[in-house]
């Protein structure tokens, strides 16, 4: 017998055109619907049905329904029988009785763990990346300073400064400009990236804000 073939997560995101961490928010919202398999690493797996209903859950959103709307639709239509026996038949008061309600009862699947995990390290990639791109744009206007600062120096060293183009000096101030208005913008998209990333860090693990204050610590 053949083994069942899977689909993960970035598999389904580069099919449906989609970042990955909307893969694991759909899964997350309609995880009965869709019902995924989970790995032994806790990384959702995807049969061709659940991509499927994926594509269904896409579909919809595209008509500018909410999710709540979404769910609300598939159970009226029969699609989601199992979210809305377990809505409509929910434990009798005895049988509540006798678990009682512990701290942090409501435990977290580890799967979940691991995508929040995995949705923190790409928001992180993200600010790293920006902060890669936004050194280019720092050294290359370094560049332009000083190829235009050489150009005035060589024109003055042969005492041919009345022979410098003017068109040539105001090219590499608009270059400048140029350069100057990136650099904003990647700042800007780097500070946007880093606050997101270091409010989604401290809501998932706030327990671990003294090591989060020294990393920051490095920007």
């Amino acid at each position: 017998m053949a083994e069942q073939a899977y689909i993960t997560t970035r598999e389904a995101s580069e099919r449906l055109h989609v970042h990955a961490r909307t893969i694991r928010k759909w899964i997350d919202v309609f995880e009965e619907y869709i019902s995924p398999d989970v790995n032994d690493r806790g990384h959702y797996l995807l049969t061709e049905e659940s991509f499927h209903r994926l594509e269904i859950i896409q579909q919809r959103l595209q008509e500018n329904k909410s999710m709540r709307q979404i769910r609300q639709d598939l159970m009226k239509e029969g699609e989601w029988e199992v979210e809305r026996i377990s809505e409509e038949s929910p434990l009798p008061e005895k049988e509540e009785a006798v678990s009682p309600a512990l701290p942090f009862n409501q435990d977290i699947p580890v799967h979940r763990i691991v995508g929040s995990l995995d949705e923190i390290g790409e928001m992180m990639e993200t600010v790293f990346t920006r902060l890669d791109q936004l050194e280019d744009h720092v050294f290359t206007i370094f560049d332009v300073m000083e190829e235009m600062d050489k150009s005035i120096t060589a024109a003055q060293a042969t005492q041919k400064q009345s022979m410098v183009p003017a068109s040539t000096v105001q090219h590499m101030i608009d270059e400048i400009g140029k350069k100057h208005d990136q650099l904003k913008i990647e700042l800007r998209n780097a500070t946007f990236s880093h606050r997101l990333a270091s409010a989604t860090t401290e809501q998932q693990i706030t327990p671990r804000r003294q090591k989060k204050a020294r990393f920051l610590g490095i920007f």
